[in-house]
């Protein structure tokens, strides 16, 4: 028993040696090293403009595709081996224009029957008349009898009909042989000419396609809520990707009454001048409808706006209290080195105009020319 607890007692000495020898040195540890320091937070310069609001048009949104004013796939008025095309794909045409050559030897044939026909019709009828003019005398005098007479007179009407005829059926045929020669109907641009020489053709082929694009015209769908606000005559403004930058300005055209059952939009059209030729037919195009009525609008410096997301948002740099917080925004029009917000961001903000590349949201800020309070310590 004695022998018992003497190990006991010992084993307690040395636990306890072992953890004052720990705490000797832990405390020798804690002692040594030197309190640790926080980093001074990042602090950026920038300088800040107040987003401005102000009265402007009110606008309707909407985007659709240009298309040509007309569009003529012309077939020729008789059939015939093409001899002759003139023009080609991408031609700029007037009106009355040859586009195709007919043969027209056939039809030259039939204009000269009709015409030797009329010439017989008229020298019967000629011969006719004559012959009732001298019998007219001789039915007054008692020598012919009046049903004499009047069939005299009645082979003039006949022969007069007769001649009728043959200056109608003279008509056809020259027709026949003007219109082996095929014209633009308008002014435009040839997209198509599916046709060779040789090539025999009917009255069912398509030559040639042509359109016109002065002016051109942009198809639109309206949602219903703004469908009601849209009159004729309705300035609007388009931007297309192709010509980026650029505004073409036009005006309402024509407005469909009746709304589509599906979509619950209306169509309508835009017509835009495009006297330089820039607009052309399939092109996308974003259009801004201006309305009678003004809304309140929020413009930016355009040295706000930050480009996010590889390039496929922006945002702005709101400094509120010495920081800095990003708002995705859409935006509008550019104006005189303003662009307008659309949306994500309201009128009472300061926005950032410098060192955007610096920023990131939560960022302390300061104002170019201010002061910042200087950063806290630890202990403090």
């Amino acid at each position: 028993m004695l022998k018992h607890r003497t190990w006991i007692g010992g084993a307690l000495v040395v636990v306890a040696a072992a953890v004052a020898h720990v705490g000797c040195r832990g405390g020798e540890a804690a002692g040594a090293a030197p309190p640790a320091t926080q980093a001074a937070p990042v602090v950026v310069t920038v300088e800040t403009a107040p987003a401005v609001e102000r009265e402007v048009a009110a606008v309707v949104r909407a985007t659709g595709s240009f298309v040509a004013d007309e569009t003529s796939e012309v077939t020729p008025m008789v059939g015939g081996s093409v001899i002759e095309t003139p023009v080609n794909v991408g031609d700029v045409l007037k009106a009355g224009q040859v586009i195709v050559r007919l043969d027209s030897r056939n039809a030259t044939i039939d204009l000269q029957n009709a015409e030797a026909s009329l010439q017989q019709a008229v020298a019967q009828a000629q011969n006719a008349k004559v012959e009732a003019e001298r019998n007219a005398a001789l039915v007054k005098s008692g020598d012919i009898s009046r049903s004499t007479y009047e069939k005299l007179t009645t082979q003039v009407a006949t022969a007069e009909a007769a001649v009728a005829q043959a200056q109608a059926r003279r008509a056809t045929a020259k027709k026949a042989v003007d219109d082996t020669t095929v014209v633009a109907p308008f002014a435009g641009h040839v997209t198509a000419r599916p046709v060779s020489v040789g090539e025999y053709v009917t009255t069912s082929s398509k030559i040639v396609t042509i359109v016109r694009i002065q002016p051109i015209k942009l198809e639109l769908q309206i949602p219903e809520s703004d469908a009601g606000k849209l009159r004729r005559g309705m300035r609007v403004q388009a931007q297309v990707p192709t010509h980026p930058g650029s505004l073409f300005d036009g005006v309402v055209s024509a407005l469909n009454v009746a709304l589509d059952a599906s979509s619950r939009a209306m169509a309508i059209e835009v017509r835009f001048p495009n006297t330089d030729d820039r607009l052309l037919p399939g092109m996308f195009g974003t259009a801004e409808i201006r309305l009678t009525e003004t809304e309140r609008a929020i413009y930016v410096p355009s040295a706000a706006v930050a480009t996010i997301a590889n390039g496929q948002s922006s945002a702005v740099y709101l400094v509120d209290d010495g920081t800095a917080r990003v708002r995705v925004v859409q935006l509008g029009e550019t104006e005189s080195g303003m662009v307008r917000v659309l949306a994500g961001l309201d009128g009472r903000a300061t926005v950032a105009t410098s060192g955007l590349n610096q920023l990131f949201d939560g960022v302390k800020v300061r104002t170019a020319g201010a002061t910042a309070a200087p950063a806290p310590t630890q202990g403090q």
